[in-house]
């Protein structure tokens, strides 16, 4: 295989992940606090023997350098369940996952069978003392304040932990609307410079149409390397054939 295959093939694969990432975010452009991916692609410069001297041209490899969560606000939604909650500004609900404490955006909570708060997968959300908020089963009058307190007509039970870090660009997707926060990233846990808003959830933040056009754009550009290939093959065999019927 020459290097025009070679680089065409780096920049199909390149698309096929794009496609894969935009397709996922489509998918999800419903689901409440999900934050759609984006890639990162570079230009890969790699020397070659005939890329030496005077006039000579080096090859250029697709490079997929990466993805990233895009953490732009998404638009917040009444939904009239009083346990739902929505962050206005740069932080995280905290809960308590099998493989540890995660974050997420996604502020649609229920109650599970012990009255404990949860997200609707499950998992607990966690009180700025790390441990869960319960509701008792007689407590029915349920508010969240801005600062995260929540209160029933028994008075303050718990308030939501908030988190909030120093890069958000570092935090790993982990599963749907859950993040990790991998060592090395600061992060404090207040309500500060944030305002809950109870009754509310945060869309995700995938513009359908956007998504779509970059859809259309990546297939178009796919479908383009895939006639250069095509191409490419049929000038290789003609001049095999040539040079066969020389011989």
């Amino acid at each position: 295989m020459d290097n025009t295959n070679y680089v065409a093939l780096s920049r199909q694969m390149a698309l096929w992940k794009q496609m894969n990432i935009v397709s996922n975010n489509m998918a999800n452009m419903n689901t409440a606090g999900y934050k759609q991916d984006d890639v990162v692609f570079a230009s890969y410069l790699q020397q070659t023997p005939q890329a030496q001297g005077i006039g000579a041209e080096p090859i250029y490899f697709t490079w997929d350098f990466g993805d990233y969560a895009d953490f732009t606000e998404g638009s917040f939604k009444e939904t009239g369940n009083p346990l739902d909650a929505a962050i206005r500004g740069k932080g995280f609900f905290c809960v308590e996952t099998a493989s540890g404490e995660m974050y997420t955006r996604k502020g649609q909570f229920t109650l599970n069978e012990d009255g404990a708060l949860t997200t609707t997968e499950g998992n607990i959300i966690l009180s700025e003392g790390n441990t869960p908020i319960f509701l008792a089963p007689d407590e029915r009058e349920v508010v969240i304040s801005e600062s995260g307190d929540v209160i029933t007509e028994n008075g303050v039970i718990g308030r939501l932990k908030i988190a909030q870090f120093a890069d958000e660009g570092k935090l790993l997707k982990m599963a749907g609307v859950l993040f990790e926060n991998p060592a090395g990233n600061a992060v404090r846990f207040s309500s500060d410079n944030v305002r809950i808003e109870q009754g509310m959830v945060e869309s995700s933040n995938v513009n359908a149409i956007a998504e779509m056009t970059n859809l259309i754009k990546i297939q178009r550009s796919y479908d383009y390397v895939q006639q250069m290939i095509d191409e490419e093959h049929t000038r290789l065999s003609n001049t095999i054939s040539t040079f066969a019927d020389l011989a």
